[in-house]
């Protein structure tokens, strides 16, 4: 796998340790789970969480990069403060989280950079992402 494809799994896998909701790689979930999902947002299920991260600054003399991650959760019904508890929850596990190792991954450590509301989808159901800033390890051939 490469970097960004075990950083994401991993940050999946420890938000779904966290009772933030289910994670599957194969992403296929009942309607009634909270999925935890990389990437796009599928239709099903209703209540999802979706990450995305992306690179954000890579200094070329040492290892460490600073890597964006996005956080966007949606309520099963248009009732915003589903998503809100949604988003609450990941806060709750990410921010200050230190020296993580995620699925191979080495995160120093994670801030929150942002937070608003998204509005309602295509079905009424709400939606609201936040973004944080994750300090990681992500050794290369040229950076030790």
């Amino acid at each position: 796998m490469s970097w960004t494809r075990d950083l994401a799994h991993g940050l999946a896998q420890y938000l779904a340790d966290h009772d933030v909701g289910t994670y599957r790689p194969s992403g296929i979930y009942p309607e009634h789970e909270t999925g935890i999902v990389i990437g796009a947002v599928p239709q099903s299920p209703s209540r999802i969480v979706a990450l995305t991260p992306y690179l954000m600054v890579a200094d070329p003399s040492q290892a460490d990069d600073i890597v964006g991650l996005q956080v966007r959760a949606r309520s099963a019904g248009p009732d915003p403060r589903d998503a809100l508890d949604l988003t609450d929850a990941a806060f709750d596990a990410l921010v200050g989280a230190a020296h993580l190792q995620l699925d191979g991954v080495v995160v120093h450590l994670v801030e929150l950079t942002g937070s608003a509301p998204m509005g309602r989808d295509e079905s009424g159901r709400y939606e609201h992402v936040t973004n944080y800033q994750l300090t990681a390890h992500h050794p290369t051939p040229n950076r030790t």
